[in-house]
């Protein structure tokens, strides 16, 4: 008995050291899966962690770790909040939510954060880096000279310190001495690119071009597939007067990136420069064409229109341009003299005499000098900041010298989950309904498989060779499948031949017909299952889900055929007929899923679909309600969070809907962080007083 005894505890003993080794296991790989940038696989592992040990601090930060890289802020510092709350000695989730409040423009939170981190570790490289960032974002520049002398004095050949101090130095005003900063810091290491970034920038605000240009010339061999580098360089060769060469670093960037707008923008305004004018024009319509608000590039094309005698079109965005700058006289002047060659004497008089005008106001202010072309003692060439949207300066090149604009370009290769996946082209959409099926679809990510008692019952039957599953992906009906489900369908045909009174071949037969797009056979065999068992729950939910997916197909099929809108507005329009087999339809499938909460309230998916149809119908409040009680039955609901994010954010409330969609992404819906990247905005400066 003894023997059997210590055997037992013995036995304890070594099944939790399993567990504990089991535990370590999945975080180490968690984080081997965040070192190889594969950032949702990651989060699936740490939160199993989680499950398991919600005491323990580093799962929390791995996973805000992961959730950062996702552009995910507002769940990345979630994480964090709860790591320190669990210990509050933890550096490194100081430092990351630190870095968090940095991007979403909380610099004195931040600053709070790298404090608090330096009290603990005083001689923390990291935190003291970021600490003067911070210091830079607030407009302190000395306390990040400062903080960066004390940086150096640790480790004094440490080159990003070096670069930022830099970076303060020129915001104090002392350019040569910056520059000297650049200069060391690319003499450390002739490998680091921002180095080179920040000499030319510098050299180039100096007008010293021929050294900018060997600091893009020395880019292009660092970064030779960075269009960035030759839209810089080709500004500094225009500078030089080398027009040739400045082309062809132009194309060479569009060839690199045909979406560069800052390289798009210069080649038009060089072509207008040598006399390509049409050429010019296609490259100001592709800017359009990302950038409709690019006044510059409309006002510049209109002048091009005109050269080219297409005077409608250069009075189309003339008036445009007047709309959006009516104090702007010389687009009065060029439209007057437009309007004079189409015919229209008197618009084009009166347009010239607000134009003579507004100059004549501007000369009485002293500022009508900069709109004099012909002056003698002008520049030859000249730039504007990239941030420098003035109308009046049109016909000049746009030059980066803002310091600390230089992100890495970030490269989409193949469609998987691997790395920055919010950088995807996703298609934005609502999460589908869900249904039962004996051919769920294989997903990139594992997923849980929801429970629901019906189902189970169901499959404890074992009346059929496959498992009933819920889910809202199926296997698309291809010709092989499709095949497979036409010889089930006559094997259960058979069984019922055999067994009439066996009502649940009726839903077996049912739910592969739904499979193939036969709904109305698909709802046939649901309604005799249905006519003799009422409260079949399963037979309910599976017809309410045909009947969504037929009159789904019958919209689509609809709005396809009408060019004009369903909706009128301003009259009171006479719905179409199958306009009304749709309501009568969305009614229909309404009554199944109220019918299956009257037998089961907690039946979470019935309260989900209803959302869907709600949505249809724009109810987005009732919608957000049943999608509410979803969660509140089922919290690790991730398509019901996924959707209530969609919904809020359409309604406007981006910090509920970001929120949402997070929980929605840590469960495993990996587009919500595309989602969360394209709509959510970050501030473009930090909001914080100095």
């Amino acid at each position: 008995m003894l023997r059997k005894s210590l055997f037992i505890i013995l036995l304890l003993i070594s099944s939790a050291a399993a567990a504990q080794l089991n535990t370590n296991r999945i975080m180490q790989i968690g984080r081997n899966a965040l070192y190889f940038e594969d950032y949702v696989l990651s989060i699936q592992y740490f939160n199993r962690v989680i499950n398991v040990k919600p005491y323990l601090a580093d799962p929390y930060y791995y996973r805000a770790v992961a959730k950062f890289y996702l552009d995910d802020l507002g769940g990345a510092a979630t994480d964090c909040d709860i790591a320190i709350g669990i210990n509050p000695f933890h550096l490194s989730a100081y430092n990351l939510r630190g870095i968090v409040r940095l991007r979403q423009g909380r610099s004195k939170d931040a600053l709070e954060d790298f404090s608090a981190g330096l009290k603990l570790e005083p001689d923390n490289i990291n935190l003291m880096m970021n600490q003067g960032i911070a210091h830079i974002n607030l407009g302190q520049y000395q306390e990040a000279v400062d903080t960066y002398d004390n940086l150096l004095s640790y480790d004094r050949r440490n080159v990003s310190a070096i670069l930022y101090r830099g970076i303060a130095i020129v915001n104090q005003g002392d350019t040569l001495k910056a520059l000297d900063e650049f200069i060391r810091a690319s003499e450390i290491n002739s490998y680091n690119v921002n180095a080179y970034i920040y000499r030319g920038m510098m050299h180039y605000r100096l007008k010293m071009y021929t050294e900018a240009l060997q600091d893009y010339n020395r880019l292009a061999e660092l970064r030779p597939m960075d269009a960035d580098v030759y839209a810089a360089r080709a500004i500094t060769r225009y500078m030089l007067d080398d027009l040739r060469g400045c082309m062809a670093d132009l194309d060479e960037a569009l060839r690199l990136d045909p979406r560069n707008m800052l390289a798009l923008s210069n080649r038009g305004i060089l072509r207008i420069e040598i006399g390509d004018y049409n050429n010019a024009i296609d490259d100001f319509t592709k800017l359009l064409a990302l950038n409709p608000d690019d006044d510059l590039a409309l006002y510049n094309r209109a002048g091009l229109y005109v050269e080219t005698g297409e005077l409608n079109n250069a009075l189309s965005d003339l008036n445009v341009i007047i709309a959006r700058h009516p104090d702007f006289g010389p687009a009065y002047y060029q439209r007057s003299a437009v309007k004079q060659q189409l015919g229209d004497n008197e618009g084009a008089e009166l347009d010239y005499m607000t134009a003579y005008t507004f100059q004549q106001e501007r000369i009485k202010r002293g500022l009508a000098a900069t709109d004099d072309t012909t002056k003698t003692d002008k520049p030859k060439r000249q730039s504007r900041s990239k941030n420098d949207n003035d109308i009046r300066k049109h016909d000049q090149m746009v030059v980066v010298t803002d310091f600390g604009d230089n992100d890495e370009k970030l490269q989409q290769d193949a469609p998987t989950i691997r790395g920055r996946i919010q950088d995807r082209d996703i298609a934005i959409d609502l999460e589908p309904i869900f249904a039962l099926t004996f051919f769920p679809a294989d997903t990139i990510l594992p997923t849980a498989r929801y429970y629901e008692e019906s189902v189970e019952t169901f499959n404890t039957s074992r009346i059929y060779q496959r498992p009933l599953v819920m889910t809202n992906r199926e296997y698309t009906a291809t010709t092989d499948a499709t095949a497979q489900c036409f010889e089930q369908i006559h094997q259960i045909t058979g069984r019922i031949d055999e067994q009439p009174d066996n009502y649940d071949l009726y839903l077996i037969r049912g739910t592969l017909e739904a499979m193939t797009l036969n709904y109305n056979n698909a709802i046939n065999d649901l309604n005799v299952c249905l006519l003799k068992q009422p409260n079949n729950v399963n037979a309910l939910f599976n017809r309410a889900a045909t009947r969504y997916k037929m009159v789904e197909v019958i919209r689509s099929l609809d709005a396809d055929n009408n060019a004009t809108p369903d909706i009128t507005l301003g009259q009171n329009a006479t719905p179409s007929p199958q306009a009304t087999i749709s309501i009568l339809d969305y009614d229909l499938i309404l009554a199944d899923l109220n019918q299956i909460l009257n037998i089961d309230p907690q039946f979470e998916f019935a309260h989900y679909n209803i959302a869907l149809v709600q949505c249809t119908r724009r109810q987005f409040d009732q919608a957000i309600a049943s999608l509410n009680t979803a969660i509140d039955i089922n919290p690790q609901f991730a398509e019901a969070y996924f959707n209530r994010g969609i919904i809020k954010i359409y309604q406007g409330d981006d910090t509920g809907g970001t929120a949402d969609l997070s929980r929605a992404g840590e469960l495993g819906i990996y587009k919500a962080y595309n989602v969360i990247k394209r709509y959510t905005t970050q501030p473009d400066t930090d909001a914080d007083d100095n």
